[in-house]
Formats: C-alpha cells, structure tokens, sequence
C-alpha cells in the first residue's frame, strides 16, 4: 500500500480493490458488490443514483431486477464492513441517501486519493524549479503505491473509465519520471527500462522521445535515429519531441547530455551507494614559502574555470623546484570552487616505464563512483567513460610529473566546469590550449626563509654568512633545501658552519644544469649520516619501480619484522628521505630513489641485492596464493600451475573483496617484482611467471590485461634466452590468455599454441597444459570450429579429472559440453553439462553460477528451452549479485536469445537490453551478440530501421574481431 497506512478505514483500488480496517482486511465479496463499492468510492462522499449505479456496474446488460440487485450488493457491502461499524448505525459508512447511495466514513483513505495528491505534489515542485531529484523521488513514491491493474477483475463501464483514466496518468508520470532519469543521468540501466516501457506502451511521441535520448547518452546514436524513423509512420504531422530530438542529436547538442551541472553529482546506484566525491589532494605544507606571484597566477587561471572551455594549466621545472609543491598550495586554496571533488595522479614521468594513462584511469573512474567491474579495458575506452563520468561536474584535476603531453591528453576532462594543474619537468610545448608556467629555482631571500621556517629564526640568525652559503650550496632548489632544514632540525647539535663545510669538501657547489649534481650532494650529506640499518633499508626499498610499496612488502625485502620495518620506515619519512602518500605504504621523490639506486648499486653486491628480491616475490607469490583461495575457491593444482615452491606463509586473506582488493592495490608492486625477477639471472622465473598468472586470475575487472600482456611477453622472452621451459609454457599460455579476454583472438590463438606445444614436451607442466588447452578451445569456439573446440577442452577436463582439480574439470566440462551440443552429440553434451555443474557447485558460489550457465547454454541446444531459461535467469541474477559483470552478461545474452526463438519479443528485448551496457563495458563480442539478438527481436516486432541500426553495428564489431562465421550470419539477417 506504499505511503498509505494507519489504523482507520484504508481502500486499495491501485490493484484489486481491498480494504482494511486497522491490520483486518475485510472480506468484500463479489465481484459486482465490489464493482458497487468502487462507483461509491469513486464519488467520494457523494451520493450516487441507483440508475447510474446500475448503468455503472452492469451497463447495458443489467440484471431483470437492477433495483432490487443494488440493494442485495449493498446489504452484503454492510455485513462486510460489520467489524468496522459494529453496532452503531451511525458509523455504518454505507447510508442510503434519497434515491441513492453513498460511502460516508470520516478519516478513510484510499491508495488513489494518495496517487492524486503525490502527483501534485509532483506537478507543484516542477513549476517551483524544484531539484529533479526531488520531483522524481516524489513520483517513486507514487509508483510504488501500485500493486497491479486498478480495480482488477471488477466488472462493468465504471471500471473499465477509472481503470483507463489512472492507466494513462500512471503512463505519464512515468514519462516523467524517464524524463527525469536522462536529465540527471545517474541510471546505467535506463535504456533497458525505457525500451521495455516503450514497447509496453507504443505510439507515445513523448516516451518514443525519451527512448532516443537513452540511446543517444549510451553512445547509441544510430540506433536513437533508427527509432525515430521507424516511429515516423504514425507520429502526427508538423513538429513533434521526437522530430525536434532528430534534429539536436544530428547537431550534437550537448544539452542532450545528463545535466548534473544543476544539481551536483550524480547520485550513485546500488553498487556505488557509499560514494562521495573524491578529495585526493595531498596536504599542504604548513611552512610553504614565497612563490607568491606564481600563486596567484595559478588560482586566477584555475578560478576561471565554468566558461566555455575546460581549463588546462601547465607547470614545468626542473626536479626538486617545487611544482608538486606549489600546485598542490594552490590547489588547496581554490578547492571550494570544486564542489563536486579534487582528483591527484602522480604520473611518474622521470621513471623508465611511466605508468600507462589507463592505470591512473581505472583509479580516477573508481574515484568517480564507477564500480570496478565496469571499468573498461582499453585505455580509449576508460577515457571516453571518465568524460562522461566528469560530464556537467566541477572537479579539480591535479597530474603531477607528467612526461609527454601524450600523457596527460586521455587524462583530461572535457566539461568546461573543470579545471586541469599539470606538472612536469619538460614543458608541454604541445599540449593544445593549456596556460604554459615555467617555475624556477627559488630567489635567495626566499630560499633563507624557507631555511629558516624550518631550522628556525634564532640558528639562523646566529649564522647569517653559513646559512647563506647553505641554501646557495643547494642550488635554491626547494626540494635540497627542505632535506638539510630537516636534517638540521633533527640534529640541534649540527652547526650551520659545519654543514656548509661539508658541502664544500664534497665539491658541491657546481652549477646546476639539471637539479641532479647540487641535489646529489645534499641526498650524501642526509645519507651518510644515516646509521647502517637505515642506509640500508634507504638503499634496498627503491629496488622495485613502483609509486610505493606497502609495509608488509617492505617487511619482506628488508627481513624484518612489520614493526621494526614500521620504525625505520618512519624515521626515513621524518628525515625527508621517504614520503608516505598514505597510511602502510611508503615511496620516493624520483630524485631521492635515483640517489637510492645508486647508492644500492654501489655498495650491495648481486647476492644482497639477489637475497632480497628472492624475500619479496617468496612474499608476494604466497599472498596471491592466499587471495585466490579467498577469491575463488581455486584448486591446489590452479593456485601453482609450475609447482614454484614459497617459504613464506604470506599476508592472510579473509574474503573475495579483500582479495581483489589486495591483488588491485600490489599490481604495480608485483609487476616491479617481476620486472626485477627477469632482470635478475640468479633467480629461476617459476614464481615471477606464476605471480603474473595469479594476477590475471583474480582481477576481474581486467584493467589490468594490458600490463600482464606485456608482463607475461617478457617473461617469455627472459624464459626463451634461459632456457627455462617451464616458465616459457606458462607465460605462452598467461598472454595468450589475456588476449582472449580483449577479444585479440588471432594473436591469442598463436600464443596458446606455442604454449601447448611447449607444455605438452613435459609431464611437469600438464597444469599449465590443460589450462592452455580450455582457451585454444575457446578460441575454436569462437570462429565456429566446434569439433576441434570439443576436443580440446575434453582433453583439459581429462588432464583436471587426473589431477583431482574438480572446479577446473567443471570448466573445462562446460567448454566441452557446448561445443560438443553444436556437432549434434546431444546425449553426450547434456550428460557432461550437468556433471559440470554438480562439480562447479562445490566450489563457491561464483563456480556454481557458472556451473548453472554452462549447463543452460547446452539445455537450450538439446531442445529444451523452457529449463534452460530457468537456469540462464538464475545464473543471471547470481552474477549479478556477486559483481562478476561480463558472465552476467553471458547469462542475460543467453536468455534474451531463448525469448527471441520462441518469438517473445518483447522479453527478448526487455533480457537484451538489461545486460547491454555491462557488456559494452567488459566483451565486444558479447556486445555484438546482444546487438544481433536485438535486431533479430526488435525486425519481428516490426522495428525494421531500429532493428537495422543494431545489426550493422553488430556486424561492424564482428568484423573488427575477426569473427568471420558471426559476422556472416549477422550480413544474412541483413539481406533478409
């Protein structure tokens, strides 16, 4: 009954027609009586003639007494509502009024009498220019007053008028509401609920309006045309929303887009319920000094930002001049005019390997609110999602140490609301559009008093000449000044004069021409200071390129425990020689870890530097272990694929999301590990090869496949020059797996066969074999070549039955059964398919969604539609609710092909369109096969220009992937 509750007299008509009186519903009858009570109720206290209650219920057929039927209906109506009047004639609400009847019952309620006053409620908040939000909160809660058809199965004109006139308000309000939905842009399943309306209710100009501005925000723009020109037969002439619409989306018109510019951010759905917008901007230093006129340059330009174009401010120097410095006090001190978040990358511009754009994406789309499941694979992709997701927003976006301007570019908005502070050491010359800062070193008087805010007015002073010479022995480089203020803040008994001396005797003084010979000198004069563990735990944690790296993992590298790892790491971060970005995890300035390295290089030999990157990969490969079990439920013989030994236990693991959490949080430690491990011809790659295998597995959301690709192509290649078989089959099979998951068949397929080839040589590598095997057999499946699709996952499932890995040998039944089912051996398909499942449904409840979709594809392929329906929507809703979006995409695809054989087309259409924007986000060939099942549905509900638009695009990706059978079949529907 939604809103309407108490302890009275309460009618329901959104539905059945019901009343209560308190919790005791009362027994009401027939379905003429009750047809009697609803003309009564209807006229709301008014008293009704007997003609027109007769006319109302019985129409043209009334009965051969209608007087004496009025008054039998009304007699039974009085005994009903005996609980309610007791003995008291006059609350008896059913009094006979002259020639007529009416229902009189003070303070009763009725679900309609709250519909209509929702409804202006909603109507007066909309000319009031109230928040959307507001407005469309309002009609939810007038929707979920309904429980059905109004007045179901009452008889007779009256019902069939209320039950028309409250059908067509509850249509319009919710246009309404859909209306609300594409201004504020916050539905991801909005074309999937307008399509199912649409087609509930066709020949609506306003909800055929709303349909092509869902597509058209899902990037959909072909098929938003397609449907106005299919809809162009029965619009009216002259202008109509759906002809206006035509006309903007032609031109592009960005107010067609969510409008979250009004109304703050957008509010997250389900999966995102606890967001808030992001502030990531790291402190500000409470001593920061000078730069007064760059300052202000920096916050006029950044408050400029809501005009017509996104502002892009470009701050370049050398290392160490202070740019991180300086852009984050002046981002700091316009941040209140970016309500809706501050987003800070640090770009890593000075290593080797900068980190690629797509990393810091998946991190500020996470940021964002977007779940990490549906964040996209491909670099271009995420950047497409990251503009929508910034789309009408103000929000602040700082890239720190930048390389190129190659990348920065996919990194930046395109809202006008926005505003861009890149740093870089480079100038970004080339970087279209962007206000160009060049920051120098720091001016003798300013380089002093940041000497002397930090050591101190009175030491200073003592020593005017020496402190002088210090900040000019530091280049006036900020970064060199705040280490040896710091150093000398922490050593009272340290003279100015002295550390001056110490400069000049090291030959300090020469002229900067890179920041990296004076800032040098001042890294020596801190390090040497250094005790001996210190130093060395300073030297060994810049061994892996990553940002940072957590404590535990430095645990390991050093061979100490968390708490004496904790207490040296700290005292580093006191000294100014690490930074902490957050709380457990510790990295370098790039200077400082250039200087780091060196000293390593120098003065710890190849067994050292080999005993610690042997402590942490042991570390590292026993914890990815630890979060498969977690994450999975994986199998012993899945957990080590080479059988590499570990030593040590690991970090404990406790669930799922833990795991992914740990796994996503380590990627770029794990990638520097195995980086090293390669580099490192000491140290066998079994266990680099098999941490990059565990990385592949437990990420589900895959933004990582594109650095496992190049991980596991190194691995081979290091393996290859070794001569290490083993890890040669594996990394083979790792990147040709990975590049099943992007859709680079052709190139997956060579990759998986040298893998076979290599592991079919040795007996040790028969894990890494029957892995390889499922994706060469899934490959075959995918250009149609089933026998040899059978063949090989039938060999993989015999490979896991012998070595007791059940939830491996279920997969790998699944595959079979299958493809199996497409050569026509039913009998054999059906029999290995529900093995499947009864083996994966030991293993977890993600092995058992999988187990029960494995089982409905070959179910639909043996004839038996109806169960295997029953399967694909459970398995659906499984994945679902564990998050694992691209099988829930499988799954939703696989019943919306079962509704469509069987000619349902509208719920083809309805199960199609739920699922399709998961699978643009994780599969193209997933969302080519759901764009065919909609054109096939959508030409049998006579769509043809609509159904038209999904198949060229479905055949525009088949072609891409190579998919020459789909592709094919997808061109015969078109010639059709």
């Amino acid at each position: 009954m939604g809103d309407m509750g108490g302890t009275g007299l309460r009618f329901g008509l959104l539905g059945p027609l019901r009343a209560w009186y308190g919790e005791r519903e009362l027994e009401l009858g027939r379905p003429q009586q009750r047809a009697v009570l609803a003309v009564l109720l209807d006229a709301a206290g008014r008293t009704v003639a007997v003609p027109v209650l007769v006319e109302g219920v019985w129409g043209g057929a009334a009965p051969a007494d209608p007087r004496k039927a009025v008054q039998l209906a009304v007699s039974r109506l009085r005994s009903a509502f005996r609980p309610y009047a007791g003995d008291d004639p006059d609350r008896m609400p059913l009094v006979r009024i002259g020639d007529g009847y009416a229902f009189k019952a003070a303070g009763a309620r009725s679900d309609t009498a709250a519909w209509d006053a929702l409804l202006a409620e909603a109507g007066r908040l909309r000319e009031a220019d109230a928040p959307p939000q507001e407005v469309r909160e309002v009609l939810r809660r007038a929707h979920r007053l309904w429980v059905g058809e109004p007045l179901a199965g009452l008889p007779g004109p009256h019902a069939e008028a209320v039950r028309a006139r409250l059908t067509e308000q509850r249509i319009s309000a919710g246009e309404t509401e859909l209306e609300l939905d594409a201004d504020l842009g916050d539905r991801t399943d909005l074309t999937a609920a307008v399509t199912a309306f649409a087609l509930e209710h066709p020949g609506r100009p306003r909800l055929t309006a709303v349909l092509m501005r869902a597509l058209h925000q899902a990037g959909r723009k072909a098929e938003a045309l397609a449907v106005y020109e299919d809809a162009r037969a029965w619009l009216p002439p002259g202008r109509s929303a759906p002809a206006d619409l035509q006309l903007r989306i032609l031109r592009e018109d960005a107010s067609l887009l969510p409008a979250h510019a009004a109304t703050g951010p957008a509010e997250p759905d389900a999966t995102a319920a606890d967001w808030q917008a992001p502030d990531q901007l790291p402190s500000g230093l409470p001593d920061f000094t000078g730069r007064a006129e760059e300052v202000d340059t920096l916050t006029d330009q950044l408050s400029a930002a809501g005009g017509r174009a996104v502002v892009v401010s470009a701050l370049d120097g050398m290392g160490g001049v202070g740019k991180t410095t300086l852009a984050v006090h002046a981002a700091r001190l316009v941040r209140a005019r970016f309500p809706d978040g501050q987003l800070f990358a640090d770009l890593r511009g000075a290593d080797r390997t900068p980190p690629d754009p797509g990393t810091v994406l998946a991190g500020f789309l996470r940021a964002l609110g977007v779940d990490p499941a549906d964040v996209p694979p491909d670099t271009g992709e995420r950047s497409a999602l990251y503009r929508s997701a910034l789309a009408g927003r103000r929000v602040l976006v700082v890239l720190d140490n930048a390389a190129t301007p190659g990348h920065v570019e996919p990194l930046l908005p395109g809202s006008a609301g926005c505003a861009v502070l890149i740093t870089s050491r480079h100038r970004l010359a080339r970087l279209s559009g962007a206000h160009q800062l060049r920051l120098d070193t720091l001016p003798a008087g300013q380089a002093l008093e940041l000497l002397t805010r930090v050591v101190g007015a009175e030491r200073v002073a003592a020593e005017p000449d020496a402190a002088e010479e210090v900040v000019q022995a530091c280049g006036l480089l900020p970064l060199a000044v705040r280490i040896v203020a710091s150093r000398l803040a922490a050593d009272p008994a340290l003279t100015l004069a002295a550390l001056a001396e110490g400069l000049r005797h090291e030959h300090r003084l020469a002229e900067l021409s890179d920041g990296e010979r004076t800032v040098e000198a001042t890294f020596a004069l801190s390090y040497h200071r250094l005790d001996p563990e210190l130093a060395r735990a300073f030297r060994l944690l810049a061994m892996p390129d990553a940002p940072d790296i957590p404590l535990s993992c430095a645990a390991a590298l050093l061979d100490r425990t968390e708490a004496e790892t904790d207490d040296l790491l700290e005292t580093l971060v006191d000294l100014n020689l690490l930074h902490s970005p957050r709380f457990g995890r510790y990295g370098y300035h790039d200077l400082v870890r250039a200087y780091a390295r060196a000293r390593l290089a120098d003065e710890d030999g190849p067994t050292e530097r080999t005993a610690a990157l042997d402590r942490l990969l042991d570390f590292c490969l026993a914890t990815a272990r630890n979060a498969d079990r977690a994450a999975r439920k994986a199998d012993q013989a899945e957990l080590s694929l080479l059988g590499a030994p570990v030593t040590a236990p690991g970090r404990t693991i406790s669930d799922g999301p833990g795991a992914v959490r740990w796994m996503r949080d380590q990627s770029d430690v794990h990638a520097a590990v195995i980086a090293l491990a390669c580099a490192d011809p000491a140290l066998p790659l079994d266990r680099a090869a098999e941490l990059a295998d565990r990385m592949g597995a437990i990420l589900p959301e895959r933004t990582r496949t594109g650095v496992i690709v190049e991980l596991a192509g190194h691995l081979a290649r290091q393996a290859a020059s070794r001569g290490e078989p083993g890890p040669l089959a594996l990394a083979r099979y790792l990147r040709g797996s990975m590049l099943w998951h992007i859709n680079r068949y052709a190139e997956s397929e060579e990759e998986i066969r040298r893998a076979v080839a290599l592991a079919e040589q040795d007996e040790r590598t028969e894990r890494v074999l029957a892995k390889a095997l499922i994706t060469l057999g899934s490959n075959a499946r995918m250009h149609g070549r089933y026998a040899e699709a059978a063949e090989h996952a039938g060999r993989a499932a015999d490979l896991f039955h012998r070595l007791g890995a059940q939830r491996a040998e279920g997969s790998a039944l699944g595959e079979f059964a299958f493809s199996a089912a497409q050569t026509g051996r039913l009998d054999e398909a059906r029999d290995a398919a529900e093995r499947s499942a009864r083996l994966m449904s030991r293993s977890g409840p993600v092995s058992a969604a999988t187990g029960r979709y494995y089982l409905a594809r070959v179910l639909r392929l043996c004839g038996d539609p109806e169960e295997a329906l029953a399967h694909a929507v459970g398995a659906r809703e499984e994945f679902a609710a564990l998050q694992v979006t691209v099988f829930a995409a499988a799954a939703g695809d696989l019943a919306a092909r079962i509704h469509a054989e069987a000619g349902r087309w509208l719920l083809a259409v309805d199960a199609a369109e739920a699922v399709l924007p998961l699978a643009r986000r994780t599969s193209a060939a997933l969302e080519a096969a759901l764009l065919r099942t909609l054109g096939t549905a959508l030409t049998g509900l006579g769509r043809p220009r609509q159904a038209r638009a999904c198949l060229v695009d479905s055949l525009e990706v088949y072609e891409r992937l190579g998919l020459a059978e789909d592709a094919a079949q997808v061109r015969g529907l078109l010639t059709r």
